[in-house]
């Protein structure tokens, strides 16, 4: 999924680059205003999805650390388990050699 995702951010990038590139040349032939807004809102669009690419980035390392930080924790549990399980059976052995 993540390799879609970089497809995807790449595509989008190349598309900008084009879109931004082609503003700027007919900036330079012959400025206008509503040339000026148009790239300020191509702008605009891109920093907004460039923020959003990120935050999802964000969040999905987020969570794969928060799903490692779980598993060890279950880890932890289940060899507190296994150690506990041995000095309990270590305890009956003792209870019934000294009662």
């Amino acid at each position: 999924m993540r390799k879609v995702q970089n497809l995807k951010s790449i595509q989008f990038s190349n598309d900008f680059s084009t879109v931004s590139t082609q503003l700027i040349e007919w900036k330079k032939k012959k400025p206008v205003p509503a040339l000026d807004k148009m790239i300020e809102a191509v702008t605009s669009w891109y920093f907004y999805t460039h923020e959003l690419e990120v935050n999802q980035e964000m969040w999905e390392k987020s969570l794969s650390e928060y799903r490692a930080d779980k598993l060890r924790a279950i880890e932890r549990a289940r060899r507190a388990e296994l150690k506990l399980e041995k000095v309990e059976k270590e305890l009956q052995k003792y209870k019934l050699a000294y009662g």
